[in-house]
């Protein structure tokens, strides 16, 4: 461990050869360190964005933040029940934006495009649910691309996906061959009911459970269930910056003790799959990124310190301590680090990230930002200066262990 008196000389020695040393070298290396660091957190910042609108999106969509499904034990049911008395008592929960309630319901669409009798069949997700409450919860309604939403009383009438109608350059293996708004369509029900509806509208929605799914309203699905006032399971939207979303879970198990409660990182599994790809992508180019900044350490410092051997040789001659010039040129290299990261933040900060705020990456799923949470802007940060600490010891100790008459002679 070095002494305060060695680290005060490694200091000054590190101090000296920076000011006395090129400035345009310097200027250079400090230059190619910000960008180093800025590609580094560019990176973090864009994968940090995709995740968050893939997540967001299947929210917004799919499973809202918090799921209820029906009891499991002591007996299994197929359905809330009073469901509106629940939903009025969760939705007392202080950070509650909303509930909705959805009825599952299984089915076989078929659509004759050629009004020749001859029907193309497919199997989808059907749902029922209550417009202007699901309008609070998910947001389907923002994605339609022809026709319109339903409304509370549109009980013949439905709203299917692009990737179930067909013909909206989203090729499926089984689509209905094209249904446009307008069109009429037929349903088998699982339970033997048999209905027609008027398509319209449809939606397109690229990630999430619901991408070739159908809607019908609540009004409509408890005529053909035979149910009033249930749910196949409840939609829950909280706000997530005023508390965890851990104790929303438990407060609505305390409002629905034998009911089955899940988050919606406990039902995007497939997603999930998807996120920890793209972090796995994310970590590699990082770790890519930091190692060129520490060759390009490594680089410079070696050739400053060979070209210092000479100099190198006098201090060890007038008894400078090996280590204390190996620390002085470690400082020196965490000096440059130090440098390239404060230019890179704000650079990334005052420019970069607004720019991109203000022009975002538009993508189908949604619009992409530059987003950082505060771990890894630290974890980016410390990286770089430890290939700074690295690219600067190893170089400084290749020479620093020279003999001195060698050093000194060149």
């Amino acid at each position: 461990m070095p002494r305060a008196e060695d680290i005060k000389t490694a200091f000054f020695i590190a101090y000296k050869s920076i000011v006395k040393g090129n400035k345009s070298t310097s200027a250079l290396l400090i230059f190619v360190l910000s960008l180093s660091f800025l590609e580094l957190m560019f990176i973090t910042g864009i994968f940090g964005g995709l995740m968050n609108g893939i997540i967001q999106t299947v929210i917004n969509t799919s499973t809202s933040h918090i799921e209820i499904m029906p009891q499991e034990e002591p007996t299994v049911k197929k359905y809330i029940v009073h469901q509106d008395e629940l939903r009025q008592d969760i939705e007392k929960i202080p950070g509650v934006v909303a509930t909705a309630r959805h009825y599952t319901l299984g089915g076989s669409v078929a659509y004759d495009k050629e009004k020749s009798g001859q029907f193309k069949t497919v199997s989808t997700q059907i749902y029922g649910v209550d417009p202007d409450q699901e309008k609070k919860v998910l947001s389907i309604a923002d994605y339609i691309i022809e026709g319109k939403y339903l409304e509370e009383d549109d009980t013949d009438q439905i709203v299917l996906g692009a990737g179930l109608a067909g013909g909206y350059g989203l090729p499926q293996p089984n689509d209905l061959g094209g249904v446009k708004a307008g069109d009429k369509i037929q349903i088998a029900y699982s339970n033997g009911m048999v209905r027609s509806y008027t398509v319209k509208g449809i939606y397109n929605v690229i990630i999430g459970t619901v991408t070739n799914a159908a809607f019908v309203t609540s009004k409509e699905a408890d005529s053909i269930l035979s149910t009033h006032n249930e749910a196949s399971e409840i939609m829950v939207k909280v706000d997530q910056e005023k508390a965890s979303l851990g104790s929303y879970v438990s407060e609505v198990k305390k409002a629905a003790p034998n009911l089955v409660v899940k988050k919606y990182t406990d039902i995007i599994s497939i997603i999930g799959t998807l996120v920890d790809a793209f972090n796995l992508i994310s970590y590699i180019v990082s770790v890519i990124s930091i190692v060129v900044a520490a060759i390009t350490i490594f680089v410079l410092i070696y050739v400053s310190a060979v070209n210092k051997r000479r100099q190198i040789g006098i201090l060890k001659a007038i008894g400078i301590k090996e280590n204390v010039i190996v620390l002085s040129y470690v400082f020196q290299s965490l000096f440059y680090a130090t440098c390239g990261v404060v230019l890179g933040l704000i650079f990334l900060f005052t420019v970069l990230s607004p720019a991109i705020r203000a022009h975002p990456i538009k993508l189908p799923f949604g619009n992409i930002y530059l987003i950082y949470t505060g771990w890894r802007v630290v974890i980016s940060v410390a990286s770089l200066l430890f290939a700074g600490f690295l690219g600067g010891l190893i170089p400084a100790r290749i020479v620093a262990k020279e003999d001195i008459l060698k050093a000194i002679w060149g």
